[in-house]
């Protein structure tokens, strides 16, 4: 997670930016979320949003956690994305410059972070530090 909020010091205008910015620090991280995102693109296209909500509805209904990588794209999909889990939940608004986080985690605005080659974490650090247009809150419910 400290590796994507280490990729907003560049200010990243898109998605893609701010994947080439977190690949400094965990390689391989871009091509992992590509791949989630691309399987739901092409759902998304085929099936149209259909597909997402009736996910959704299914972990509702058995009351499990919807397991697949999503984008926000409607009110319903926004509403999934900010339920509460049994985790922490950090969301990048990178058109507000704003960091969004469960209320338990710290996001310091600068920091230490650990470099990963792939799966390992390594002992080299690089430092970050957040722009003074970015901001950092906790989630409200």
């Amino acid at each position: 997670m400290l590796c994507f909020v280490a990729g907003c010091s560049i200010n990243p205008a898109n998605l893609g930016e701010l994947l080439m910015a977190t690949e400094t620090y965990q390689q391989g991280i871009t091509a992992s979320i590509m791949v989630e995102l691309m399987e739901f693109d092409k759902k998304l296209r085929n099936e149209g949003p259909s597909f997402i909500h009736e996910a959704i509805s299914s972990a509702q209904a058995q009351k499990k956690t919807l397991e697949i990588t999503f984008l926000v794209i409607d009110e319903r999909t926004e509403r999934e994305a900010l339920v509460p889990r049994e985790c922490e939940l950090v969301v990048l608004d990178l058109a507000q410059h704003n960091i969004v986080a469960t209320e338990s985690l710290d996001i310091p605005f600068s920091d230490e972070v650990h470099i990963y080659n792939g799966q390992t974490r390594t002992d080299k650090t690089v430092t970050y530090i957040l722009p003074q247009n970015w901001t950092i809150e906790p989630i409200t419910k």
